[in-house]
């Protein structure tokens, strides 16, 4: 996990962009500068309002004038969405900008891009592809003598190793980072590097050394320590390292430390900082045979992911929003565009007008025929702008009916999550109403089981049949058509062939069906044989198809 890194000085940086933003007037290439800038600076902690600054950048570079400020302005959309957790529409931002900068042959942006690519598929757990753009990264930096960046990708290699389970690589790379970070005086990322390290003797069992490691992190001076998360997420490790060496007293101090920065924090990213936390507790209660306290803690983690997954909704929604208004705005460059060319096309008709005006004298029928041949082409010109027209309104009309078919769905899944969610409180109830009347002698051990057997429910996710069920029912005549033309597919292969058509991610395909990652890719990839597909062509465009 990295470290994230936010000082006071940024707030005064920020307000001085927003007044000369305020001041840049009709400067258009100055009004991009600053809404990148601002969106640099607010993709950790305001994600929303720097996707919002970003895509105004973007949209300000439609005119294709200024590609080098359109790849940024793409970059910036790509980091703000990864922070959001959309990694389909990062990895489409970033694919566009590295376009960009390839016909630009810009080296330094091309590595930044594959950087963030790899931090993309990171996220997405798809850790060989991010050692793939990484790698392509690192190779760049180093070509171009960054040391600073290649310090930082160094320590990216140790956190994707980690990641795979292979610690003795992982801190290899870590240690190869360290030194190159040392000459540089970066304490920012001095501290997360020794976080880094800590962790991985902690999954190596190590804690003694990883406590030696997060004293180090902790002792690292420097601004970036006044936002209250950075001290916070490697309080909490410290806290788990003595709670595995049966310090129950000093761990929970350092836990409390950790939570009450937590709570003092404004970042979008302290759910998930209190999500380890109180993981931690619930540990901690539990091996000290504070059962209830444990409970308590599980209970608060709940309320937190329901928090969590209503930002995600309305995350969505500030997307969506986003990409119609992009829409609009592009489709309106393309009437302009239109419009010149109809002008260009009148101005040629005019002059082929005065031309017909100087022969009449000499050749009268060829003026006559010549007159009806420009009527009957500015007819066709009228015929296929009004159809054209007319075209946009069906394809506009469509989007409307979508958009109230996607709300109805929405409103349906959220009625099977609170089913789902009360049926499961409702058991949890009566499983303490029967508690309540056991003997005091056998609360303890019945009630570790309660929580045992709690913990268990809130891994498996029961929201699948349902959720199978309705995208039978919403996609009958897909299923209908797929089936005629593929009658060998089982029931498991064309659920999934519905939802790569909802635009799943691999990630979200995974954690449906109650499988890796991987096992989703190869899935995905079997259907692309039984399709007989060749390596061009989109999956997800095919199966739109029927």
């Amino acid at each position: 996990m990295i470290i994230l890194i936010c000082c006071g000085q940024c707030l005064t940086a920020q307000d001085s962009i927003r007044l000369a933003l305020a001041k840049a007037g009709t400067e258009t290439g100055l009004r991009i500068d600053l809404l990148n800038t601002l969106s640099e600076q607010l993709a950790k902690d305001s994600t929303n309002k720097a996707i919002e600054y970003a895509h105004q950048a973007y949209l300000l570079t439609l005119d294709g004038k200024m590609p080098e400020r359109q790849g940024k302005s793409l970059l910036n959309l790509a980091n703000g969405y990864l922070y959001n957790d959309f990694y389909d529409q990062a990895l489409e931002y970033a694919f566009d900008a590295l376009a960009i900068f390839d016909r630009l042959g810009n080296k330094e942006q091309i590595a930044n891009t594959y950087l963030l690519l790899g931090w993309i598929y990171y996220d997405a757990e798809d850790l060989d592809l991010t050692l793939q753009y990484h790698q392509k990264a690192y190779e760049l930096y180093h070509s171009l003598g960054n040391i600073p960046k290649c310090a930082h990708v160094l320590n990216a290699f140790g956190l994707t190793y980690e990641g795979k389970g292979e610690h003795a690589k992982a801190q290899e790379y870590f240690k190869q980072a360290l030194a190159a970070t040392l000459p540089l005086q970066e304490n920012s990322r001095l501290a997360a590097i020794y976080n880094n390290l800590g962790i991985c003797e902690n999954s190596k069992g190590n804690y003694q050394e990883a406590i030696r490691y997060f004293n180090v992190s902790l002792s690292v001076p420097g601004k970036f320590r006044e936002d209250p998360l950075v001290p916070a997420e490697t309080l909490n490790q410290l806290g788990y390292s003595y709670m595995k060496m049966g310090q129950y007293q000093q761990a929970a101090m350092l836990l409390d430390s950790a939570r009450k920065m937590i709570d003092r924090s404004t970042s979008n990213t302290s759910k998930e900082k209190l999500l380890d936390n109180l993981s931690n507790y619930s540990r901690l209660n539990q091996a000290e045979g504070r059962y209830q306290q444990a409970l308590d803690n599980l209970r608060q983690s709940m309320e937190i992911r329901d928090a969590i997954l209503s930002k995600s909704k309305t995350n969505a929604l500030f997307s969506l929003t986003l990409k119609k208004e992009t829409q609009q705005k592009e489709e309106q460059i393309r009437t302009l565009s239109a419009e010149k060319q109809l002008r260009s096309l009148q101005r040629n008709a005019l002059a082929a007008g005065i031309a017909l005006v100087v022969i009449i004298a000499l050749l009268v029928i060829t003026r006559q025929r010549s007159l009806r041949r420009k009527e009957k082409e500015i007819a066709s010109i009228r015929q296929a702008l009004i159809a054209k027209e007319l075209e946009n309104a069906v394809l506009e009309k469509g989007a409307l009916e979508s958009k109230l078919e996607y709300k109805n769905t929405e409103l349906k899944n959220y009625a099977l999550f609170i089913s789902q969610r009360n049926e499961f409180v409702r058991k949890f109830i009566e499983q303490l109403a029967v508690l309540e009347k056991t003997s005091p002698q056998d609360t303890a051990g019945k009630l570790s089981k309660l929580i045992h057997q709690f913990q268990y429910d809130l891994e498996i996710n029961k929201d699948t049949e349902e959720f199978n069920v309705h995208v039978d029912a919403t996609y009958k005549d897909f299923f209908y058509n797929l089936k005629a033309r593929f009658p060998d597919l089982t029931e498991n292969e064309r659920r999934l062939c519905a939802q790569i058509r909802l635009n799943l991610s691999i990630k979200e395909i995974a954690s449906l069906n109650n499988i890796s990652v991987k096992s989703a890719e190869m899935a995905r990839y079997r259907l692309r044989k039984q399709f007989n597909l060749q390596q061009g062509d989109s999956l997800n465009e095919f199966l739109k198809s029927f």
